[in-house]
């Protein structure tokens, strides 16, 4: 296992838990409800695939080839429960129309998506925090000196 930045991970994860009010929004009559939500969403995906690559880089797995790549990592690494895979896939597949055809965005395919899978969105942080501390007990107790409990 390489360094991870706990603090800046944990940071991140927190964020993503305040955008979670944003998320739920689903009344979208003025430009500025649909620009806060479109920053909530963006923001999130964004969260999603940097905690994604610090998990892949401080945990020694495979280089992604894309974004999606970073998902099937963290799934293949068990990292993320496999049934969430499809969640997961589509938020990261918003990713484009908010970058690039950010003039014709989709508010109800947006909406649709955060709807179907916020309660899988709402345990990203879970999982990774469990990770974390189950791989620093497997990390500490190989390298302990207590030879009782090998």
């Amino acid at each position: 296992m390489y360094f991870v930045d706990r603090e800046k991970l944990e940071s991140i994860l927190q964020y993503m838990d305040q955008l979670n009010g944003i998320l739920e929004m689903d009344r979208l009559h003025s430009l500025e409800e649909k620009l806060s939500l479109e920053r909530a969403v963006h923001v999130y995906i964004e969260s999603v695939l940097d905690v994604g690559n610090m998990m892949i880089d401080g945990f020694i797995m495979r280089d992604p080839g894309s974004y999606h790549d970073i998902i099937d990592i963290l799934l293949d690494e068990k990292v993320l429960p496999t049934e969430q895979e499809r969640a997961y896939k589509e938020l990261i597949t918003l990713r484009r129309m908010l970058i690039s055809d950010y003039a014709q965005v989709d508010h109800k395919k947006m909406v649709q998506v955060m709807q179907t899978y916020l309660k899988d969105y709402k345990q990203f942080a879970t999982y990774i925090r469990k990770y974390i501390n189950e791989e620093h007990q497997q990390v500490t107790h190989a390298f302990s000196n207590d030879t009782s409990k090998q």
